[in-house]
């Protein structure tokens, strides 16, 4: 499950008309190197920043509060027929969310604008589709079975453009070792015993926490206490890193390949979070003018190459934390629904707002890697919501994700742009 994150990736890049062809990030080393205070001047660039306060985390929020809009819209709308991926990738991703459907309670429900729908009506929808896209129907007979069979729905944000803002994630590679040492010293922590998945009947406002002596339910262990050794004697440690921005990034991807020494691996999913708010630390050092808009990429690139007690300082500025379990290492990685994300297809979204399990389409521009350079070229595309992000707030944000390897990390780190999110269920 992919928790976190979401990839806030390039909430950097929040310039209009970032995109565009033949794109070239920053220099990360050149950055870092002039990020390194110089003697007589304060610690960092942070420490004279009047936008944000180190001891505030609440004052910093990754994105502002907003009412947002999932709507029924006409058929007619829809950007139909263009896919711009092959055909066994939606059949997959319908065959997952049939099977989710069919394994929920027929009293299931969900609700999408002002309707309710209910698990048979669900399975339906995704059967109904699995039979249309499973045939060699020419694309103007599959346009007008659509738009009769089906209603359409439209998340957009609040602006009155209709448009979602979409960014990727990706399967994450970093480097470990299974034994701590002066090197890697930072570790990717399995839960702990006494971490508590709350519910809306406890009152609070996390999603995850423990309870202290007292008996009271509170967040678990900030990223700041964990640095510090809150989790130290637990024996908790699945494998140790050099860097403390390459646990970040493999939280905020939600799941990852442990690379080792040797070139064997380990693969680990999420399995649980600390309950406190994320925070985007590449938003909070662009907005304090120590970076410009980089891809996150280059910005993980950027922290790894800073002093070390630096490094962790600025990864403390996110106070979530993610915990992991060990998986096969065929396993692919995991959504929100328990089921295996599609490369390409499977989105996040906010479950509040638009349910787990649903079909539809998206309309946007996309990174393409081009040797050192990216191409944006548009795209449309049919997605189903399978997994849900920390940072994926609001049904006017999407996470895509990419998938594994050197390009799916490129261009999912680069990703960032508005689009058209539109979901269907059968009349």
């Amino acid at each position: 499950m992919r928790f976190l994150i979401v990839s806030l990736l390039a909430l950097c890049a929040a310039a209009p008309g970032w995109a565009g062809e033949g794109l070239l990030w920053p220099d990360a080393a050149a950055f870092a190197e002039r990020a390194v205070p110089a003697a007589g001047r304060p610690v960092d660039t942070l420490a004279g920043c009047p936008k944000y306060s180190f001891k505030d985390w609440e004052a910093y929020p990754d994105s502002p509060a907003a009412v947002r809009e999932v709507s029924e819209v006409g058929a007619e709308t829809l950007p139909l027929p263009a896919d711009d991926l092959d055909r066994a990738g939606i059949i997959e991703v319908l065959k997952t969310s049939l099977d989710y459907w069919n394994a929920r309670p027929d009293g299931a429900k969900v609700q999408l604008g002002g309707d309710t729908f209910d698990a048979p009506r669900l399975r339906r929808s995704m059967a109904a589709l699995l039979e249309i896209f499973s045939s060699a129907m020419p694309e103007a007979e599959l346009r007008k079975t659509l738009q009769e069979r089906f209603r359409a729905y439209r998340a957009s944000a609040d602006d009155g453009t209709g448009k979602t803002v979409i960014t990727g994630y990706y399967e994450a590679e970093i480097k470990v070792s299974k034994t701590r040492s002066e090197k890697y010293n930072y570790a990717v922590h399995l839960k702990p015993a006494d971490l508590v998945k709350t519910t809306p009947e406890m009152g609070v406002d996390f999603d995850y926490g423990r309870y202290d002596e007292s008996g009271a339910l509170l967040r678990h262990y900030s990223r700041q206490e964990i640095h510090a050794g809150a989790l130290a004697g637990q024996g908790l440690e699945l494998v140790w890193a050099e860097h403390p921005s390459h646990i970040m990034l493999l939280q905020i991807q939600g799941s990852g390949v442990l690379r080792l020494p040797d070139g064997d691996y380990l693969r680990a999913g999420f399995d649980g979070a600390n309950g406190w708010p994320f925070r985007s630390v590449q938003k909070i050092l662009m907005d304090c003018g120590e970076i410009p808009a980089m891809s996150f990429k280059t910005f993980i690139n950027y922290l790894s190459a800073l002093p070390a007690d630096r490094e962790e300082r600025i990864a403390d500025l996110n106070p979530r934390y993610i915990f992991f379990q060990s998986r096969p290492k065929d396993s692919l990685p995991y959504g929100a629904i328990g089921r295996h994300l599609t490369p390409g297809r499977s989105i996040a979204i906010d479950p509040k707002y638009i349910p787990l399990g649903l079909f539809g389409l998206l309309k946007s521009k996309r990174p393409v890697a081009q040797g050192e350079s990216l191409e944006f070229r548009d795209f449309t595309r049919f997605i189903a919501t399978h997994d849900t992000g920390s940072a994926i707030r609001g049904p006017g944000r999407v996470d895509l994700f990419w998938g594994s390897g050197a390009a799916a990390e490129t261009e999912a780190s680069s990703m960032k742009a508005s689009g058209e999110l539109y979901l269907l269920i059968i009349k």
